[in-house]
């Protein structure tokens, strides 16, 4: 059975496109088509196993329950309507992870109940294939130590194939109930890179080497600055947390300290810190950009080592164009928009966007380098139709930190390269998973400028509860925002998620002044219900606002 055909495992090895030159299998090869077309046309080193295979070229007979393989020989393996199939699935799935290289990546396409178990009558009938409802499924995906990067769920094409086959009078489709409605995905899985305790293992290493390192490189750590550190304390010994000549810095960042308040400070990052951050930015985006797609990156610009020119380069390299064309600032961004797959920009401006354009048709978008707000989301979902991730980076970190995965169910941190701790903000003890305080950094491998017990100034919380990714790693919840801004009674987060819910606002800019809440609409909002919610006299124009400058916020007059 292969619903979609050749067309539909394009698409599955779209997901994360294996390089050229690799080594793969594929399991439950039937016939051998897959295995041409990996061989002829993604040029693998390919082969096939079946108990029944084809004859071919690197077709072999076997049982996925024990494959005839070493240990991390394969780039990619291929499960095409194979695993639902297979008698002993959680055998197979560790077989899979055992001959997987640590980065390659196992594709799979096959059913899945849409509902639970229940979707099929009992005594259910004598189908060859199990219909697992998809928690099941990824349960079993996480005991076999793999996590679900990229997921599409491609029902209409599985019911189109059965369709044809009930009129050809295929069997076993025959067997299906009346009204039956199966669905059928498309799932690429890595290995897991930690457990739990590996994690904990590694972090405590990496940690102690980072600051023994930081103690003999830099003159600030030399004097015994332990405790933490803030953006205050970039802004006047930066210069002195150096650890490497200045010969071997690739990038400087200069800029305001977090919140726009405060000195200026200054970042430096050698190509080391920089090749880092791409490779996360090629990891984090294989959800949302498929090989041979386009993305439009709405923000920063095309220097060498900026955040776009790194993203382009982490794009790049999944097999993703990219065009940079800066932040959004009026009408010109259509052109840069129009036709991409995924958007990357800042959520204002692609809220903006959304609003120009609706008829825009990204299949996903990114929001990064600000607060985003449930209301905002939900209006590019409803709008475009597509499915919206956030990322939570901050320069300190050389832009890349975390971002959700394909289950939106937390921000998957670049824990090879950062521990994250929260903190209680008053008192700087630790706080249990799932309770709100301020994220604390610590690097493991900057080169250039190690942080250690970094205070970031944003609130958030730690998950500790299993991904539906598979993935049993503490990872970042939702960002609340800067804690600067939420001590305060009225704020912008609290403004974002009031505003963008208004249906014909396009964008806006607040002003407090001498207490009067003072606010630039482009579009039109319910004045009334703004007053009400707000609980406060407020005063409204309306004219243009784009362009943004810097981070958003309350402008303060008086």
């Amino acid at each position: 059975m292969k619903p979609g055909g050749l067309a539909l495992t394009k698409r599955l090895l779209s997901l994360c496109a294996p390089a050229k030159g690799g080594k793969a299998l594929d399991v439950g090869c039937g016939d051998g088509r897959t295995v041409n077309y990996l061989r002829k046309g993604l040029g693998l080193d390919a082969w096939g196993l079946d108990i029944r295979p084809g004859v071919g070229k690197g077709l072999l007979t076997g049982n996925a329950r024990a494959l005839p393989f070493e240990a991390a020989s394969f780039d990619a393996l291929i499960f095409e309507c194979s695993l639902s199939a297979m008698d002993a699935p959680d055998a197979a799935l560790a077989e899979a992870a055992r001959v997987l290289k640590p980065q390659g990546t196992l594709y799979i396409a096959d059913l899945y109940a849409p509902g639970s178990p229940a979707a099929l009558p009992s005594p259910a009938p004598p189908l060859p294939w199990r219909f697992e409802p998809w928690e099941a499924l990824a349960g079993r995906f996480a005991r076999a130590g793999l996590r679900v990067v990229c997921f599409e769920d491609h029902t209409p094409e599985l019911l189109s194939y059965w369709g044809r086959l009930l009129f050809e009078g295929a069997e076993p489709c025959r067997a299906l109930p009346p009204g039956f409605q199966g669905a059928y995905f498309l799932a690429a899985l890595e290995p897991e890179r930690f457990t739990p305790q590996s994690l904990a293992e590694y972090q405590e290493r990496k940690g102690r080497e980072a600051a023994a390192r930081a103690r003999e490189k830099s003159p600030f750590y030399q004097e015994g600055n332990g405790g933490f550190i803030d953006a205050a304390a970039i802004a006047a010994q930066g210069p002195r947390m150096l650890c490497v000549p200045l010969g071997e810095i690739a990038r400087i960042r200069t800029l305001n300290s977090s919140g726009t308040t405060g000195a200026p400070k200054r970042l430096w990052f050698t190509e080391g810190d920089l090749e880092r951050t791409a490779a996360f930015f090629a990891w984090g985006m294989r959800p949302l950009a498929r090989s041979g797609g386009r993305c439009a990156i709405m923000m920063s610009n095309d220097a060498p080592g900026s955040v776009a020119d790194m993203l382009r380069r982490g794009l790049a390299r999944i097999g993703v164009s990219s065009v940079i064309h800066g932040a959004i600032q009026g009408p010109d961004a259509l052109s840069a928009a129009a036709g991409a797959d995924c958007l990357v920009g800042f959520p204002a401006e692609i809220f903006w966007l959304c609003r120009y354009a609706p008829q825009l048709r990204p299949e996903t978008v990114l929001l990064s380098a600000d607060y985003v707000s449930d209301s905002l989301i939900k209006a590019l979902t409803e709008t475009w139709g597509c499915r919206v991730f956030t990322h939570y980076g901050l320069t300190e970190t050389c832009y890349g930190l975390a971002v959700q995965c394909c289950a939106q169910e937390g921000h998957h941190v670049r824990l090879e390269d950062y521990s994250v701790t929260i903190i209680d903000p008053q008192t700087g003890e630790a706080l249990p998973p799932e309770q709100d305080g301020e994220i604390v950094l610590t690097s493991l491998r900057s080169e250039a400028m190690p942080l250690i017990q970094y205070r970031t100034g944003d609130i958030g919380s730690l998950i500790t509860r299993p991904c539906g990714c598979g993935s049993a790693l503490p990872r970042l919840g939702k960002i609340r925002g800067r804690r600067e801004n939420l001590m305060r009674p009225l704020h912008i987060h609290g403004l974002d998620d009031l505003l963008f819910a208004q249906p014909a606002l396009n964008a806006y800019r607040a002003v407090l002044d001498q207490g009067m809440l003072r606010l630039i609409i482009e579009g039109t909002v319910d004045e009334r219900l703004l007053a009400e919610k707000l609980q406060r006299e407020i005063q409204v124009s309306y004219g243009p606002v784009l362009p943004y400058l810097g981070k958003r916020n309350i402008l303060m007059r008086g």
